[in-house]
């Protein structure tokens, strides 16, 4: 018997996931081993802005398990507007739940429910106080069930609850009437999450170190602060080091930018600093500051108060060099900020961003960069080149060549015994200038050509 549909009787059927673990842990994946700092700390600082007021946010040890049976537990401390239990229920236990706004531009789900709580099956705590109460929760992975969700604790009447009222006397010293900490269990309770991820620069101040290197600049209403020290490498619980204030790349600009300033592209302007060779107290400020922020020459993409593609090292200089930093690239910061667009956004582990998901276009805005290059720059550029070395150059040549070397690599011959074509092996000209004199050339009737041995250049002036 056919079906007949009535005509516009339609609606939807909403799709849902069958196993929100593995989705998660797929998901978790893709972040970055230090997103869970960029994404807890954004939300604290989003929470000082709701508040209305100046606020704080400290990363440092959780005091409680530390002192109470030496467990060193990374924790985070905000002064925001706080939560009430159950408003912790509803942003923390749903997934793409957000305070604020979806959108593929802020936070479309991939936050600290992910980046933290996957990399801390063991559970992350939340506690919170607002309007004079203080509430906790626990969100945590089964290990039965593979699942994600908060901890129920069971009533006396055996109904269960989602989150625990708490005294003050579990409030951290920073938080007065309002605001919130997160504490991060690790993969078992008594894992030390105070340790850097593998892989982490600068790992007795790994959270300075990429908070200042990830944040152009820090909101004016909002002091964060750090542990630095032994214990974040494992060292003895009696040295605990100090706490360090962020200030993000822009502070360093600001005060050791001898010159800057700014040039127009297609699509994006980009923000230039030459750092300055010398501090007031004579010393070099790129040394002064190198555990710290990035003190030296680097290229960044700029969105939304963030640092995003950062290359340093080896990396920087190659493209500082395409952008026509050819020498004193050590000194010389560069930082694209794209113009406003809807198609803008960022990947799932917020270290790049994409237009239409597509990379940015580096090379487009670096040769047309190289094409209005500021005289300040010119000049400073011109100024460094007779420092450098006959090394320095030769590194420079190669390291400007790997991008296009490829080009260069014939693939349509192969050597083969019998080949149509043959070279003379014990030819013993390399490198340098080509022999001008004494050149002859001679073919016999198998192909074969042989040229005069000549002394020619000197041998790895360049390669």
């Amino acid at each position: 018997m056919p079906i007949q549909s009535v005509a516009g009787g339609h609606r939807l059927l909403a799709m849902t996931v069958h196993n929100i673990g593995f989705l998660l842990d797929r998901l978790g994946q893709d972040c970055h081993p230090l997103q869970f700092v960029r994404e807890l700390t954004k939300n604290s600082i989003e929470a000082i802005e709701r508040s209305g007021s100046d606020g704080v946010i400290v990363w440092d040890y959780e005091p409680v398990a530390f002192e109470l049976n030496g467990v060193r537990r990374l924790c985070i401390v905000d002064t925001g507007d706080g939560m009430t239990g159950e408003e912790m229920v509803k942003f923390i236990n749903q997934l793409s739940s957000s305070v604020s706004k979806q959108s593929l531009q802020g936070n479309y789900g991939v936050g600290a429910k992910i980046a933290a709580t996957t990399r801390n099956p063991a559970g992350v705590s939340y506690f919170s106080w607002k309007d004079g109460q203080g509430s906790m929760i626990l969100l945590h992975r089964d290990d039965l069930t593979g699942q994600y969700g908060l901890k129920q604790w069971e009533r006396a009447d055996h109904s269960w609850m989602h989150y625990l009222p708490i005294e003050d006397e579990l409030k951290p010293l920073a938080i007065k009437d309002h605001g919130t900490m997160v504490v991060l269990h690790g993969q078992s309770d008594t894992d030390n999450t105070l340790l850097a991820p593998t892989g982490a620069a600068a790992p007795r101040r790994w959270i300075t170190r990429y908070l200042n290197t990830r944040y152009f600049q820090i909101p004016s209403n909002v002091q964060i602060s750090c542990r630095e020290g032994n214990l974040l490498v494992g060292g003895a619980a009696d040295d605990p080091g100090t706490r360090r204030t962020v200030l993000g790349q822009a502070e360093y600009l600001k005060r050791y930018g001898e010159t800057n300033g700014t040039v127009m592209l297609s699509g994006a302007t980009t923000h230039w600093w030459i750092i300055r060779d010398r501090d007031e107290d004579q010393t070099d400020p790129i040394e002064k500051y190198a555990g710290h922020l990035e003190s030296t020459g680097h290229v960044a993409a700029l969105y939304q108060n963030e640092l995003y593609e950062m290359t340093t090292g080896r990396g920087g200089m190659s493209r500082l060099q395409q952008f026509g930093i050819t020498f004193g690239y050590q000194r010389v910061v560069i930082y694209i900020e794209p113009s406003a667009n809807p198609l803008l956004t960022t990947n799932t582990a917020r270290t790049s961003l994409l237009i239409g998901n597509e990379p940015l276009p580096w090379i487009e805005w670096a040769a047309e960069f190289r094409q209005k290059l500021p005289i300040e720059l010119k000049n400073f550029v011109e100024s460094r080149a007779p420092e450098a070395t006959s090394t320095d150059f030769i590194k420079s040549i190669r390291d400007r060549l790997k991008g296009i070397i490829e080009l260069y690599k014939v693939s349509r011959y192969r050597p083969a015994s019998g080949g149509p074509l043959k070279i003379d092996i014990d030819m013993m000209v390399r490198g340098g200038k080509p022999a001008v004199t004494g050149l002859t050339r001679q073919t016999d009737g198998t192909s074969v050509v042989k040229e005069q041995r000549t002394p020619g250049g000197k041998d790895g002036n360049l390669y």
